[in-house]
């Protein structure tokens, strides 16, 4: 392509200028590219154009003046350096150009939200394909392709990576793409040049401030994405969350509802739920679900009504319904003899709540028994919450999750700081994960339910700067195939930390 191709107002001599790819890395840099220099989190682009320039780029686009010296180096080269107010904002756009703007030829959904867009995305995924449609889905659990399946680094790639994900879509003979939108990649503008056809908005809750900082910061984030949706896209937002009229204030999309009130387009009730599934009503039609719990029931109804806003028949999305089983690693069922256990990924003091509230109506005269951690490096304010949250429980082992670089008992002590005085006795700190489900897995009677949280569908333990491979379900399963109820006495009694 064309540099002219890539970039408006870029000067007459330099319209021509032939670009072969388009990169955001320095290290990425071949003859031929244009280089995107971008200020980071960690490092700013801008400190690596000679190292692109000297590699052979053929352009190079950032937004601050450029010094003397690197000035002259890019002159020297005949390297033309292109001013832009929002060098990430450009680079989604010149990444779709460059790609063919494969979202053209896609219908695509973006579903953002604290909790709720995996289950989301992948409900909306199965039933497309169910209604035999060939769809794609990008989530946290992975991306999809028609019925292959492929592992990513990030819920949301990054711009140069999501279009090509979008473009194999397109050449796969896809017409559809579900797509989770994390907040990062708003703010980051990793979706710039993607052109969606709709958007949904799911719940928010406590999460991610250690990047946003407050609440309401990270509110606004999400609705500028609802803001930049085009008048012909739709935006879908649960009226049961506090925030859903907030998203929607200001976007030039369709507006529609979903929810348990009378202005959700199709209003949900659950009538009876067990633990292999849901029975609810959506608008006038009764379904089963495989998914357990009232925050699924939403869930489901969320992708129930986008479909329909999608154009397709209300009778045959009821249809294909009992057939969808939802996200791995949300509420997934591990067991279900003398003790139910799940997995699941709530790692937010609101999903805790929730999915504590769901696995104790299931069986309300047994002991709940909840196995979490929180993550370390990440959001702080929420471990305390966390804390309060997990100890809801009849008993509670903190763990770790992710520890990352920080000390586990830093986290766990923070976490116990939320605990209110007449709770301490439920709470017992196991920092090793697999001695923790275990011990949850011993301490369970008759009639109790395992709940382990926070890792979901994940494969690793990220320690230090080492991934080691993890499986929460696998662990739960062999910890319960020794035998449950043998070693209450530990976990009844507690072992309180301050």
């Amino acid at each position: 392509m064309r540099l002219s191709d890539l970039i408006e107002a870029v000067p007459a001599a330099y319209r021509g200028v032939p670009v072969g790819q388009v990169v955001g890395d320095s290290r990425h840099a071949r003859p031929g590219a244009l280089f995107v220099a971008r200020p980071g989190t960690r490092v700013d682009g801008h400190a690596f154009i000679a190292d692109a320039v000297r590699a052979g780029c053929s352009a190079v686009v950032g937004s601050q003046q450029l010094g003397a010296d690197l000035a002259a180096l890019l002159r020297d080269r005949r390297v033309p350096y292109l001013r832009v107010r929002d060098p990430a904002e450009a680079l989604g756009h010149m990444a779709a150009r460059i790609s063919g703007r494969p979202s053209a030829a896609l219908t695509v959904v973006g579903v953002t939200g604290t909790n709720g867009k995996t289950t989301v995305t992948t409900l909306l995924y199965q039933l497309f394909n169910a209604l035999g449609h060939r769809a794609g889905l990008i989530a946290t659990t992975g991306i999809c392709v028609g019925r292959d399946s492929f592992r990513n680094a990030h819920t949301t790639p990054d711009a140069l990576e999501l279009q090509r994900v979008l473009a194999t879509m397109a050449g796969s003979s896809c017409r559809y793409c579900f797509m989770e939108v994390t907040s990062h990649a708003i703010d980051q503008r990793r979706i710039a040049g993607v052109e969606f056809d709709g958007g949904i908005f799911t719940m928010l809750g406590h999460d991610h401030l250690d990047y946003h900082d407050t609440i309401d910061a990270y509110a606004r984030v999400k609705q500028r994405f609802f803001a930049e949706l085009p008048a012909a896209a739709f935006a879908l937002v649960n009226a049961d969350d506090e925030r859903g009229r907030f998203m929607v204030a200001s976007t030039p999309a369709c507006v529609a509802f979903y929810g348990s009130g009378a202005d959700a387009l199709l209003p949900w009730a659950v009538t009876r739920c067990d633990e292999r599934g849901t029975d609810l009503r959506i608008g006038r039609h009764t379904v089963r679900t495989r998914l357990v719990g009232p925050h699924n029931a939403s869930n489901l109804a969320a992708a129930v009504t986008a479909a329909v806003l999608l154009g397709e028949d209300l009778e045959r999305i009821v249809a294909a319904v009992p057939d969808l089983h939802g996200a791995r690693g949300r509420m997934q069922r591990v067991a279900s003899g003398p003790v139910l256990a799940f997995v699941d990924y709530a790692h937010t003091p609101e999903a805790v709540g929730l999915v504590l509230a769901t696995a104790r109506s299931l069986r309300p005269r047994g002991r709940l028994i909840a196995v979490a951690g929180c993550g370390g490096d990440r959001d702080k304010e929420k471990r305390p919450a966390m804390g309060r949250a997990l100890a809801s429980a009849d008993a509670a082992v903190f763990t770790t999750d992710n520890p990352r670089s920080e000390e586990p008992d830093a986290i766990i002590a923070a976490m116990l700081g939320g605990v209110p005085a007449a709770r301490h006795p439920r709470v017992h700190v196991e920092l090793d994960r697999r001695r923790a489900i275990q011990l949850a897995a011993r301490a369970a009677a008759l009639g109790d339910t395992i709940l382990v949280l926070g890792k979901g569908h994940e494969t690793a333990q990220q320690v230090g700067g080492i991934n080691q491979p993890w499986d929460d379900a696998h662990e739960l399963r062999a910890a319960l195939s020794r035998g449950p109820g043998t070693v209450s006495a530990p976990i009844q009694r507690g072992n309180w930390r301050s």
